[in-house]
């Protein structure tokens, strides 16, 4: 699969996981802290470059493998990741 179609169904994913938040609760929030303010992000539960190496390509643009969080809180579990 192409990186361009994975970035194009990539951000169709993180699109739906947005829509289906607000859907839901009426508004976005982190996942993880709650915050509603400010910058939120659509961050992958497994990345997209771990989802290629484990020839998994499809989880790049699973709305379930993508997760609303706040700026602060991507960097966080983004750098737990990479200690796993």
């Amino acid at each position: 699969m192409s990186k361009s179609i994975i970035d194009s169904n990539v951000r169709k994913a993180k699109e739906s996981a947005l829509d289906e938040q607000f859907y839901e609760f009426g508004y976005n929030f982190c996942v993880d802290c709650g915050t509603s303010s400010g910058r939120l992000d659509c961050s992958h539960t497994i990345s997209v470059d771990d989802a290629q190496k484990q020839g998994r390509a499809e989880l790049a643009f699973d709305p379930d493998n993508i997760k609303v969080r706040c700026r602060q809180c991507h960097i966080k579990h983004d750098s737990k990741s990479k200690l796993i």
